[in-house]
């Protein structure tokens, strides 16, 4: 699959108007297989910044240039159909969740998650995936079902 180019923009606001413009303002964006995902402004920070303490509920306090650098990259594999949808983890519970829809690509290791929201769904989060131990994890998930 022909990943979309890296994005370079100069500034915080930059990114996050690139972001409103291109994902925001033409949501919803389907997925290859029909499924309507709705964007909103206030997922920027969370989608787009990561946490300088390695706490799991420490707060994304630190904008990740990765990830914004690869925002294009997030309508390329939702529209990616050789990708095997994975359920996604809820860590709260302890449990794999069907509401929660889980696209990675293995040769960039790139993760996009999708949850459920209704009758359409609502992105929440894409980044590089950079560990041995989370790529297994997320290959050996269960498929998500239709």
């Amino acid at each position: 699959m022909a990943l979309s180019e890296l994005l370079f923009l100069s500034s915080e606001a930059e990114y996050k108007a690139y972001f409103i413009k291109n994902y925001c303002n033409v949501s919803p964006i389907a997925t290859f297989d029909g499924l309507p995902v709705m964007f909103y402004p206030d997922m920027f920070e969370h989608a787009f910044y990561k946490r300088t303490e390695a706490r799991w509920k420490a707060p994304k306090d630190r904008m990740d240039l990765d990830r914004c650098q690869r925002m294009n990259w997030i309508k390329d594999v939702l529209n990616d159909d050789t990708i095997i949808p994975r359920q996604g983890y809820d860590k709260a519970h302890n449990r794999y969740d069907n509401n929660s829809r889980v696209a990675f690509l293995g040769p960039n290791d790139y993760i996009v998650v999708i949850r459920k929201a209704g009758e359409t769904w609502r992105f929440v989060t894409a980044y590089l995936v950079d560990n041995e131990w989370a790529k297994r994890k997320i290959m050996a998930s269960p498929a998500w079902k239709a």
